[in-house]
């Protein structure tokens, strides 16, 4: 049964998997979005480790890969406008229709594949050229074509964004120098609510969002330092409890201060001793308690940025959010890419490989690790900004330890210490999670209600088809099996750094 899955998936292709996937979930015009998406990425891996000779045998071995790929696309295309359709009970679009979105993506795909194949034979300046331009037209268009194709996925990439963000944050804690933070959330609700208290009626304070935005990273950078410094002996299991205690306080607090008042602690000391606590000197509060963070409710509403050009951004335009998210994604894969090839990064690397002898080579061992928190922490503050501009709104029950778990498995199965492998982890998870997983439960809900309940008259195998065929509620279940199937199968992560590949590999290595 194994030999024969994996043949399978050798003969199909992941990429053909995830297109069938998509159009059996969405159907209509996803199966061309996808097919741009995946043909342009599938003319890049399969000429990875290939020597080509020239453009044309590129773009050949691109278009031929790109042809599984939009064959799947179109078989899923059939099945599920003829059949899956109306089982779920929707009506069926009919033949030629199906076969109009499934020849799309049979088109699509062979064809972005074989450009990218091509640019993969040029040397090396020409292809590092032609892919920024290729990857540059991908990112900038996506919203058009979202647009036109009526596939309404722009909010869920602006989501998976954001998580990105956060995951290349962690990467530097716990990819870079080895540094296992449980809490990475705790940050993540700084920045958030930073935004928040400075951009909001709750404090009457209505800061402008461009000079609020590195404010909020520099909170959570110096919080960063605040958790780094009781942890700086601490390795393993000791390290992760104490960062795991820090997730968990952060939103209590966040939640609790509602009633704030504060006294001159010298004449509050001396009021309680002699008797008289009237005299103790009010700094903070004295006609009312401040209520800081809004509590359980939070702080709604908060301000939107603003651009001369593009005006106040708004929930019903998620263009420019989609842009903006865009460039913090990219200016922060930037400035970690620097980071990880600066003098910083190589000592990271060290003190991750061997603590002991990168203290012998002379790494200061506390300004390294301190800076490795902050630097994490500060991505993580950027993210929370702009969610909490986002949204408009912001609660301490979003910022609970299942997001740090979350973003952990990004960097996990990505790979740790890989940017790229990062990014691909986030877009992984969050995508199964935001996109696939809502779409899938309401075709079993369908499925459930016009074709199987019909079937079943005792009221509790109704009650159990019910809990049982919704994804949603397994989610956690899913993360989890995922995390454990790639530490059998691959525990490096699918675009490994080398270092942990060499670690984790090396006798394969050597031979």
């Amino acid at each position: 049964m194994k030999k024969l899955l994996n043949q399978i998936i050798k003969s199909i292709g992941v990429f053909g998997i995830v297109g069938a996937i998509t159009v059996l979930t969405f159907g209509g015009w996803s199966g061309a979005v996808i097919s741009w998406l995946l043909g342009t990425a599938i003319g890049i891996t399969q000429t990875q480790g290939k020597r080509i000779n020239s453009p044309t045998t590129g773009a050949v071995n691109g278009a031929f890969s790109g042809l599984k790929l939009g064959t799947c696309v179109l078989l899923g295309s059939l099945i599920q406008g003829l059949l899956l359709l109306p089982i779920s009970g929707r009506p069926a679009i009919g033949f030629p229709q199906a076969l109009l979105f499934g020849v799309s993506g049979l088109v699509i795909a062979p064809l972005f594949a074989a450009i990218t194949g091509a640019i993969t034979a040029l040397n090396p300046k020409q292809r590092q050229l032609g892919m920024l331009i290729v990857l540059g037209f991908s990112v900038i268009l996506f919203p058009f074509v979202d647009a036109v194709a009526q596939t309404r996925w722009i909010s869920t990439v602006i989501e998976i964004q954001i998580f990105v963000l956060l995951a290349l944050g962690l990467n530097i804690t716990v990819g870079f120098a080895g540094l296992l933070d449980l809490g990475y959330a705790a940050f993540f609700a700084i920045g958030a609510y930073t935004t928040g208290l400075l951009c909001s009626p709750q404090l009457n304070i209505h800061w402008n969002f461009w000079l609020v935005i590195p404010i909020a990273a520099a909170v959570a950078a110096m919080f960063g330092v605040i958790l780094g410094t009781p942890t700086l002996r601490l390795r393993g299991d000791y390290l992760a409890i104490v960062t795991l205690g820090f997730g968990e306080i952060v939103p209590v607090l966040f939640r609790n201060l509602t009633q704030i008042r504060i006294e001159e602690p010298i004449s509050k000391i001396i009021g309680s001793l002699i008797g008289r606590p009237e005299m103790a000197i009010c700094l903070v509060g004295c006609d009312r308690a401040i209520n800081l963070t809004g509590g359980e409710p939070g702080i709604n509403p908060i301000d939107r940025p603003y651009l001369p050009i593009i005006g106040s951004f708004t929930s019903s335009n998620p263009f420019p959010w989609y842009y903006l998210i865009l460039f913090l994604v990219i200016f922060s894969y930037f400035a970690i890419s620097r980071l990880r090839d600066s003098r910083l990064g190589r000592a990271w690397t060290a003190i991750r490989e061997d603590e002991l002898a990168a203290s012998a080579m002379g790494i200061n061992l506390v300004r390294t690790k301190l800076l490795a928190f902050a630097m994490g922490a500060a991505f993580a503050g950027f993210a929370g900004s702009f969610y909490a501009a986002y949204i408009s709104a912001i609660f301490p029950s979003v910022f609970d330890f299942s997001v740090s778990v979350i973003i952990l498995c990004m960097v996990i199965l990505g790979g740790l210490g890989n940017m790229t492998g990062v990014i691909l982890g986030g877009i992984i998870i969050m995508g199964a999670d935001r996109l696939f997983l809502p779409q899938i439960a309401r075709i079993l809900e369908g499925i459930r209600t016009t074709t199987l309940l019909p079937l079943i008259s005792n009221p509790q195998w109704q009650e159990f088809i019910r809990t049982s065929l919704d994804p949603t509620q397994m989610r956690l279940f899913l993360f989890g099996l995922t995390l454990v199937i790639m530490m059998l199968v691959r525990p490096e992560g699918l675009v490994p750094d080398r270092l942990h590949q060499a670690e984790l590999h090396g006798e394969t290595t050597d031979s």
